[in-house]
Parts: C-alpha cells; sequence; structure tokens
C-alpha cells in the first residue's frame, strides 16, 4: 500500500508540474514551506479567503455552496447538503441511511461526532432486515450544537427539491440504471419510474410524500421526525407494508454523539467515527496499512459522502450508507421515505477531518461513496494531499474511483494560510461535484 500511495503522490506532483502550478521536486523544509506560502500569497494577491463543499451528488453540492454564501457554515451547509440529497440521491443517502458526521469547531478548537449507526428494526419488511431511521435526530442535534444558520433555511432547499422537481442527475441517473431489476417496491416504481422505466438523467423528478415529509421537519423541527405524529404515521405506514417499527422504537432509538475516535499526527488531530462505524478503516488508510478493494464501483452501491469547510476554518464531513443500493428498497407510503438494509456493509463508513485543538486550524474534510472501502480511500487521500502535500485534484485524477469515490477539502498549510493552497475535489467517475464558496 506504500508503494500505491508514493506513486499516487509522485503522479499527482507530476501531474500539477505539467499544468504548471508546482515544480516537480518539493521541498518541505521550514523555509521551503514559507517561500511556497509567500508565493502563494504574491500570486493571489496576498492573504485570500476560502470555503469550498464537496459531495456525491451535484446538486447536494450546489445546495451547500448557496449555504455558505448565504452566511451559513459549514456545519449548516452539511445539513443542507444531507436533506437535499434525500431528494437528489436516495439511492445512497435518503432518511433511512445510516452513518456518520465529524464536526471540527475553529472557536472551541474541538471536534466531535454524531453516529446514527444501524440498528435494525424489530420485524423485516418484504423479508428484508431494515434499520431504523435515526439520521434526522442526529442531523437535528449537530444543528443545534453546531449551526448558525435558522433551520428552516437548511431544510428549505431539499422540501424545494422534492417538491417542485428537479432533474435527474448523473449520479442517480446511473444508480437508476443500475437497480432498476431492483425497484419492485410500488411506491418506489411511482415516484422514480415512468411506465416502468427508470427516470433517465436529464428527466424531472418530483416527489410530493418526501416534500411534505421535510416540510414537516422544516416547520415543525426534527423532533417530529422522531416523536411526534410523524413518528406515528411512519409506523403504521411499515406496518401496512408488512413490517415493524413501533413509533416507541423509533423514539427510543438514539444516536451516540461525542468525542471521534483519533489520533495524534504532529499537532494535529486526525479524526474519524467511532465504533461501530469503520473508523478505523479511514485511520489505516490515512497510515498506508493494509489494502481497500482496487475495484472501480459502478455504482453508489448504497454509499455516499459529503464535506463542507467555512472561512472561518469550520469543517464538517458526512459519510452515509443505505446498506445496499436503494436499501430495502421499500419506499414508505405517504412519506417518500426509503428504508435503509441492515446488512453488514451498513456501518462500513466514516468521515475523516483534521484539525488543530490547540488552535483550532484545520486541514482536511472529506467523506467517500461508492463502496465500503470508500472509508479506507478518503484516509489515502488524505495522506497524499496533506503529508506528502501532493495537489488534491491531482491525487483525485489519479486515482479516480479505485476502490471508492472521494470527496475532500484540503488545505496542506491550514485554512489560516490564507486559502490559496486550498482546495476541492472529487473523483472523476463519482459523478459527484467539488465547488468553491468563495471566489479566486
Amino acid at each position: 500500500m506504500d508503494r500505491q500511495l508514493r506513486s499516487l503522490a509522485l503522479i499527482g506532483v507530476l501531474l500539477v508540474s505539467a499544468c504548471g502550478g508546482n515544480e516537480t521536486k518539493q521541498d518541505y523544509s521550514t523555509a521551503g514551506v514559507a517561500a511556497k506560502k509567500a508565493g502563494y500569497a504574491d500570486i493571489f494577491g496576498g492573504s485570500m479567503k476560502f470555503a469550498a463543499v464537496a459531495a456525491s451528488e451535484s446538486q447536494a453540492a450546489e445546495v451547500g455552496r448557496s449555504i455558505l454564501q448565504g452566511g451559513g457554515n459549514a456545519t449548516d451547509a452539511a445539513v443542507a447538503m444531507y436533506f437535499a440529497m434525500a431528494a437528489t440521491l436516495p439511492s445512497a443517502a435518503g432518511l433511512g441511511a445510516s452513518g456518520s458526521c465529524i464536526v471540527h469547531d475553529a472557536k472551541t478548537r474541538a471536534s466531535e461526532a454524531f453516529v446514527f449507526g444501524p440498528v435494525a428494526a424489530p420485524g423485516p419488511v418484504r423479508g428484508t432486515a431494515f434499520t431504523v431511521p435515526t439520521g434526522v435526530r442526529a442531523i437535528t442535534l449537530m444543528h443545534i450544537r453546531h449551526g448558525q444558520a435558522r433551520w428552516e433555511m437548511d431544510v428549505a432547499p431539499g422540501e424545494k427539491i422534492a417538491r417542485f422537481g428537479a432533474p435527474v442527475s448523473r449520479a442517480l441517473g446511473r444508480d437508476l440504471r443500475a437497480g432498476a431489476s431492483l425497484l419492485t417496491d410500488p411506491e418506489a416504481r411511482r415516484i422514480l419510474t415512468k411506465n416502468g422505466t427508470p427516470l433517465a438523467a436529464g428527466e424531472n423528478l418530483v416527489q410530493p410524500e418526501l416534500a411534505g415529509t421535510l416540510g414537516l421537519i422544516r416547520q415543525r423541527g426534527g423532533g417530529e421526525f422522531f416523536s411526534g405524529g410523524f413518528a406515528r404515521v411512519l409506523s403504521e405506514q411499515i406496518t401496512q407494508a408488512g413490517g415493524n417499527m413501533p413509533a416507541e422504537t423509533l423514539r427510543t432509538t438514539v444516536p451516540q454523539s461525542g468525542p471521534p475516535l483519533s489520533e495524534n499526527d504532529g499537532g494535529w488531530r486526525v479524526y474519524v467515527a467511532p465504533s461501530p462505524m469503520a473508523g478505523t478503516s479511514a485511520l489505516a488508510g490515512w497510515n498506508g496499512k493494509g489494502g481497500g478493494s482496487t475495484a472501480m464501483p459502478s455504482d453508489s452501491g448504497g454509499f455516499s459522502g459529503f464535506a463542507a469547510m467555512d472561512e472561518k476554518g469550520n469543517a464538517t464531513a458526512c459519510s452515509l450508507s443505505m446498506g445496499q443500493l436503494f436499501g430495502a428498497r421499500v419506499m414508505v407510503p405517504g412519506t417518500g421515505l426509503i428504508l435503509g438494509a441492515a446488512t453488514p456493509d451498513a456501518a462500513a463508513t466514516s468521515p475523516m477531518v483534521i484539525g488543530n485543538p490547540n488552535n483550532g486550524e484545520v486541514r482536511f474534510a472529506g467523506a467517500g461513496g461508492g463502496s465500503a472501502s470508500a472509508t479506507f480511500e478518503t484516509g489515502a487521500i488524505a495522506r497524499v494531499a496533506i503529508r506528502d502535500r501532493a495537489s488534491l485534484r491531482a491525487a483525485l485524477t489519479a486515482h479516480d474511483g479505485h476502490g471508492g469515490f472521494v470527496n475532500a477539502i484540503a488545505c496542506p498549510y491550514g485554512i489560516r494560510s490564507g486559502g490559496a493552497t486550498c482546495e476541492a475535489g472529487i473523483d472523476p467517475s463519482s459523478l459527484g461535484l467539488a465547488l468553491l464558496a468563495t471566489e479566486r
């Protein structure tokens, strides 16, 4: 694996050199780093601000950027991308997904993990074990503790997409093609197909029931989802669909929040999701130990991720899993919600954030999709971009989705270096999108 990482770093440096961005021979001495930072400041006219998003689905990335540009912080952008992707990539990021988020707070200099791991519901639905949907509860808590924009502002974009429709993105179109034979559920077919044929990229997708669910969450808060009237409706509808998830189960299944799993890196901390999620896999990638799959995913596989970083140095990254493509493949009538599947891979996710608890600096935020091994690949890409200081975008181009699709934001010298050395990027094959929220 070390050999692969060294090769990846070298390819990244050579690609950037070919574009005239950096010299092929890097100088990582203290004087060399200082000179490089000074050079970037000269090129861009002094200190500059930086903010960015990266996500597995393009329309969600655009929503995240808009939130940052509208005054929200990185957590607000992540919250908005979570609800947007419920509408734009339900195959891998529905409200029924399991997952985890990590928040780095520049002001408190601390990081916090929010883990909504897979918990199997009491009874299967149509023979498939499904998970209790606790993501909304975790995201609500994350917003309370770290968001600064109004809750309504963060939820509204996803609701609007669902209510008025939006073109099927290339990422969702690919999943719909791959999962055509899986969409046997009547509700899912009614929403996601046209005359029995899966919607193609560019066709309009309207989801009125999901819009209603998101509207309730926007108006009444996240508590409506797990302890309000909606929770009772969801339970009743699942029962009618042949499953078993009492409203009490939804109310008492509580996501975790607390310190992330982490390790030291020269004064910085590398933060990943704690157990039961796959943070140890992300750290293995970061440390060049072991190896993930080398195969390139042909679709999302039910896995997705997104990250945001704002001008003040706050960063939030989330990794989601439906357990498999389209989860349990049941859309609960009247809600627009696709249930997540309780598979062995459902917990194989973790974002990664690298921050400094001494001064609040941040240098990396990322999360992968496409397969269970994307967590490992996120750590491997972080190693190349941060430890080796190769170009993030060149490294992702060389990586090109092998082992999973990585979405990442990297500031090798820290965001307070002025932002000129910061980058946001995605694997080209992922069909996601990375966007700057500040002008260069």
